[in-house]
């Protein structure tokens, strides 16, 4: 298996087609296998790399992960697989806890990072993000049960959905802010925001959108969470056209 040694331990990564690079970040409880698909719309003009993130699927599960901390830990893991991959900056797709990964990321190591494609992200923990995740366990099927323990192994799939669970009630009770440098990001950025995005409350995506400097929202008011699987082909046009217009010398180094 792919892997790339961390400060936290190993990470696990899925790696597909060939161009210029481009991470594709999952989000809580995912993985990086989850993704396939979505990383194959980007295949024919990026080699897209899909890690896990700490705790999830094949990466490591390193003590103190599930805390107050849980996003700067992954933060710290994502810039040392960028690091350890990659001799020039790349543009980072993150989605959800990935996109919130991919903020704690850039405060570490601005240098490797060309710009930021956010989907479902947001500042600091409200006690509505607190309800969806109540919400969606309590509605999840028995398939997806299965699903989910193929992806992370049986025995730490209830585990781990757990530990995410008290880990977003941690955060929300202390009011820990997530996004921590924001006002200091200066690549380019565009953010995904659904209007019915029970996770993601706009006022959040907002706070996000209007810190980092020169960012573009993208709202959908009938969206939920995650647009990015709303409507593919457009969301991939979407993103294509931003990477091309506003990272493009990484496509001239490329070409």
């Amino acid at each position: 298996m792919p892997m790339v040694q961390t400060r936290h331990g190993a990470l696990h990564y899925l790696e597909v087609g060939t161009g210029v690079p481009l991470v594709l970040l999952h989000g809580n409880t995912y993985s990086a296998t989850t993704q396939e698909r979505l990383a194959a719309r980007f295949a024919d003009e990026h080699r897209v790399i899909s890690p896990d993130l700490l705790g999830h699927g094949q990466s490591a599960r390193p003590e103190g992960l599930f805390s107050p901390r849980y996003f700067t830990l992954q933060g710290e893991a994502l810039a040392d697989l960028l690091t350890g991959l990659f001799d020039r900056p790349v543009p980072l797709f993150g989605m959800s806890a990935g996109g919130i990964s991919a903020l704690n990321a850039i405060c570490i190591c601005p240098e490797r990072i060309a710009g930021l494609i956010l989907d479902g992200v947001f500042h600091q923990v409200t006690t509505a993000t607190v309800d969806a995740h109540h919400h969606s366990t309590a509605n999840m099927s028995p398939s997806w049960h299965r699903y989910m323990g193929k992806q992370h192994g049986e025995e730490w799939w209830p585990l781990l959905n757990a530990n995410i669970e008290r880990t977003i009630e941690q955060l929300a009770v202390a009011r820990t802010i997530v996004a921590p440098c924001l006002e200091t990001i200066r690549v380019p950025t565009i953010i995904f925001q659904g209007g019915k995005d029970a996770f993601v409350p706009d006022a959040q995506a907002h706070i996000v959108a209007s810190a980092i400097h020169a960012a573009r929202l993208v709202y959908e008011a009938e969206a939920g969470h995650l647009i990015a699987w709303r409507n593919p082909d457009a969301f991939r046009e979407r993103v294509r056209r931003f990477l091309h217009e506003q990272v493009s010398s990484l496509f001239a180094e490329e070409a």
